[in-house]
């Protein structure tokens, strides 16, 4: 019995794992847990499963409360990161994707303008390269690498440096968590880079002074916790 049990427990955590919206509602405490056990069962006994309505609730309610325990470890982890960002901005950026090849012929060449730019982020994508420049070097790349090489071209960028403490490596979510905000206030992010402690938002710039704001409040506002 014990182990009957156990298997349907995690037939139905495998079920609220691979389902993001049942399992906010749990964490949330927001779900009719009968009707909710009433749909597993009715799913599962499609795929041959037999159970019990109460078994699949009782494994529901528990699943719920090991949930709400690991949110709340893991939100105060990021609540304490958060707290000890500090956040600069970097404005007239522009956003370069070459096709790899071009760029891996000239890359010396590239990393020569790195040593004077004022912003320079460069990540490796599986056939592309995204560079991340100040403006004011955009075209002495562009020139060294061609035309012809380019993908993707966006300008009038800025970029929003979040600069965390050591902690942030070692804490799942944080990045989830803030373009989460930003993603609530309306705000699209051209580029996510994460290096080491930093987290850099690239973003259209026209969102950066409220995406600077919601930010800023949410350091405050989990530094007043």
């Amino acid at each position: 019995m014990a182990e009957e049990k156990a298997s349907i427990t995690k037939i139905v955590r495998d079920i609220v794992s691979s389902r993001p919206a049942i399992k906010e509602c749990l964490i949330l405490d927001i779900v009719n847990y009968s009707a909710l056990a009433r749909l597993i069962v009715k799913e599962l006994e499609e795929k041959g499963i037999k159970t019990s309505v109460g078994a699949v609730k009782m494994a529901l309610i528990r699943i719920g409360e090991e949930t709400k325990g690991e949110r709340t470890f893991f939100e105060e982890k990021i609540r304490k990161v958060i707290a000890k960002t500090v956040i600069e901005l970097q404005s007239d950026l522009t956003v370069i994707t070459f096709k790899k090849a071009p760029f891996l012929n000239r890359i010396a060449q590239t990393f020569k303008i790195m040593e004077n730019a004022r912003f320079f982020q460069l990540t490796q994508g599986v056939e592309t390269f995204t560079l991340v420049i100040s403006s004011e070097d955009a075209e002495d790349v562009i020139k060294i690498i061609g035309n012809p090489a380019i993908v993707d071209l966006i300008e009038g960028q800025t970029a929003i440096i979040l600069i965390s403490p050591d902690d942030i490596i070692e804490t799942p979510g944080f990045v989830a968590f803030v373009t989460s905000v930003l993603s609530s206030a309306g705000i699209n992010i051209t580029q996510v880079i994460s290096c080491h402690k930093d987290t850099i938002f690239v973003l259209d710039r026209k969102d950066a002074p409220k995406a600077y704001q919601v930010l800023e409040e949410l350091i405050l506002k989990m530094r007043r916790r």
